[in-house]
């Protein structure tokens, strides 16, 4: 993939508001297209972008009339996700019941995928509730990876060297953009 437009700065846009918002529904279709039997769809962000990103997902597939859809957030330290216990949460911060999500479909999100190693942790953490299928979801896949995790669905593939950098914007003053920072 080629970045659509260029800055003085090294940057690159690969995506920009009109293509994340795209990208949102083409995930949550296809989520829906994957589990549309499933009876609970929960949609578990790994906190930063990745909750954003989730959000959006979990309101989309209520959009278009899936299954009961639940939100969590999984807060971790993504730096040493072994050293800090893992919460998983509700919105208002309260704690999540692990209980609903025995059978259901979850499906973590998280911004970009690089090492792998953040969504590994992420996706180990809801095992031990027995749901009926963990899936994996990035904006932007960076196809590096150091630990065997894929992304299930993915809003962008992109291959790039192991120097540069991924930012993913998607609250804040500005736009909705995906980087790449050389």
């Amino acid at each position: 993939m080629n970045a659509s437009t260029h800055s003085n700065n090294g940057e690159a846009v690969i995506l920009d508001a009109q293509r994340i918002a795209r990208c949102i529904q083409r995930i949550a279709r296809q989520i829906l297209e994957d589990h549309h039997n499933a009876e609970r769809i929960v949609v578990a962000a790994i906190e930063g972008q990745g909750r954003v990103l989730a959000e959006r997902i979990a309101a989309e597939l209520r959009n278009i009339d899936a299954p009961e859809t639940l939100f969590c957030v999984l807060g971790m330290d993504k730096d040493a996700p072994l050293d800090h216990p893992m919460e998983l949460q509700e919105s208002d911060g309260t704690a999540f019941d692990n209980q609903l999500m025995a059978g259901a479909v979850v499906i973590v999100v998280d911004d970009v995928l690089n090492s792998g190693r953040t969504l590994l942790h992420g996706v180990a953490h809801f095992l031990p509730s027995r749901p009926r299928h963990v899936g994996t979801c990035v904006l932007v896949d960076r196809i590096h990876r150091r630990f065997p995790v894929r992304a299930d669905y993915v809003g962008q593939s992109l291959s790039t060297n192991l120097k540069a950098h991924i930012s993913v914007q998607l609250s804040g003053p500005g736009p909705d953009v995906a980087l790449l920072k050389d």
